[in-house]
């Protein structure tokens, strides 16, 4: 399986406009939709270095929203993943953000913390893609 650059392309934008909205009209579960989509592009970027480097994949290991998981399973492959000391710091935070923002309804994160993320896996997009 290849994940599709346009995939990964995709959530960053959908986050972008989400955090771009919320700016505007101050809609606060809008973050939400910023927060998934940041967290799905995350996990793609781990999983797209992993299926380009890799020929012998654990499916068990590959099917997890888990980016602390992901980043120990993609680190013990050997081929030198690439993944910012702020994604591996903050792993089970953006993993929370794959599930808390879909079904906690008391689910909220800072749009600083939003727009941090979103710049560093911007720049790690453009690094890896």
């Amino acid at each position: 399986m290849i994940l599709s650059k346009g995939i990964i392309r995709a959530d960053i934008i959908a986050s972008r406009q989400a955090i771009t909205y919320f700016d505007e009209k101050q809609l606060r579960d809008i973050k939400n939709v910023a927060a998934y989509h940041l967290q799905q592009a995350a996990e793609k970027l781990i999983k797209f270095q992993i299926y380009a480097n890799c020929s012998q994949i654990s499916n068990r290991q590959m099917y997890t929203h888990n980016i602390e998981h992901l980043i120990a399973y993609a680190d013990s492959l050997g081929f030198g993943v690439i993944i910012p000391e702020y994604i591996r710091e903050r792993s089970l935070q953006i993993t929370e953000w794959e599930a808390g923002s879909r079904y906690d309804f008391e689910f909220s994160v800072r749009i600083d913390v939003l727009k941090k993320t979103l710049a560093v896996i911007t720049d790690w997009e453009h690094q890896i893609l």
